[in-house]
């Protein structure tokens, strides 16, 4: 049953048990969320509700969801953007989809769904950020409540991110160790096989962000921290949240039994290999290099400014010519991004 909500409360928030909310960003990709909401609704665990955030797609993605969502008797309450304030309790559904008035990126379109989660959850809560090109094992959400529960002095915990196509390949576990000499990153386990995968306190000892392509928070923590910047638009927002959060004294977990499968750049064309990337994902990835380093790390701009003309020289050499004046472009300040998507 799909029912059309603006703004109306359908439940409290008071006298429950803790549960999770599981928020899942979409623009323009059904057939990657939809599989990634089958694979939440098979998880062994059914005290979570779903938060979907729509960021204004433009192909008919939104309606195929809902139509799923339908199909497969889910409960839905659908909340536009401008009916999120009025909200002040747990609306009563499986799923909470919110329709955002444009594309926010995201750092954006997950805020909108962190501030339902806000408005609604309680203390012992705790929010699950996945991307909607992840799938799950069935314990990856019981795996990180169970650690939760264990170390209450945990802020914030990351699973073991595995190739989607070769699930025994382990593209980063928990999360990443970024360098703010160069403001680049290094995926801690990449390349190694799940049962060689490093041991859980040289992780947390490693990470300095959590990816996020699986973050789960204490409701508390984040209700401290706030939202995500969105002046990033793609790329560099987990990095400049968990840096916010470390700030505070909060402390990183890694949950080594939390198994997500993620098939990595699916919806904008994001690759570890440069020439791979969409010219979009190649742009927000290099400028943001900088918008992070004069925001937390002003003291290490020389350094990055160094290691972006090495960049500038790597898209020379591999012939990305159109890209070598955007790099140029970034670093005298007078680039505009590619056309974004809207």
């Amino acid at each position: 049953m799909s029912v059309n909500i603006e703004g109306v409360n359908n439940s409290t928030a008071q006298s429950r048990s803790p549960q999770v909310f599981i928020v899942v960003l979409n623009w323009n990709n059904a057939p990657d969320t939809i599989e990634c909401l089958e694979s939440i609704f098979r998880l062994n665990n059914d005290n979570f509700q779903v938060v979907v955030c729509d960021n204004a797609s433009t192909d008919n993605s939104l309606e195929l969801i809902l139509n799923w969502l339908t199909k497969h008797r889910r409960t839905v309450n659908e909340v536009s953007e401008t009916g999120l304030a009025q909200i002040k309790s747990k609306l009563n559904a499986d799923t909470v989809v919110i329709k955002n008035k444009e594309n926010y990126g995201y750092a954006g379109g997950n805020n909108r769904g962190l501030g339902y989660v806000l408005s609604v959850g309680s203390e012992n809560d705790f929010v699950w950020i996945v991307n909607n090109d992840t799938t799950f094992h069935p314990e990856a959400l019981n795996a990180l409540k169970k650690d939760a529960v264990q170390r209450p002095e945990v802020n914030f915990f990351g699973s073991t991110i595995l190739s989607y196509d070769k699930r025994d390949l382990i593209q980063t576990q928990g999360g990443d160790r970024f360098y703010p000499w160069f403001a680049m990153s290094h995926h801690i386990g990449e390349g190694r096989k799940l049962e060689d995968q490093l041991p859980q306190a040289t992780v947390e000892e490693m990470m300095t962000y959590i990816v996020g392509a699986s973050v789960f928070a204490r409701f508390s923590a984040v209700e401290k921290l706030g939202f995500m910047e969105e002046r990033y638009f793609l790329y560099f927002e987990e990095i400049d949240w968990a840096t916010r959060a470390r700030r505070l004294g909060m402390r990183l977990g890694y949950v080594p039994a939390s198994l997500v499968y993620h098939k990595e750049g699916a919806t904008i064309g994001s690759s570890t290999f440069a020439h791979r990337k969409s010219l979009l994902s190649d742009y927000y990835g290099v400028k943001n290099r900088i918008v992070m380093t004069r925001r937390l790390f002003p003291w290490a701009l020389p350094t990055v400014y160094l290691a972006m003309l090495i960049t500038l020289l790597k898209r020379l050499f591999t012939g990305q010519f159109d890209r070598v004046w955007m790099v140029i472009a970034i670093i005298f300040g007078f680039a505009k991004p590619p056309t974004r998507p809207s």
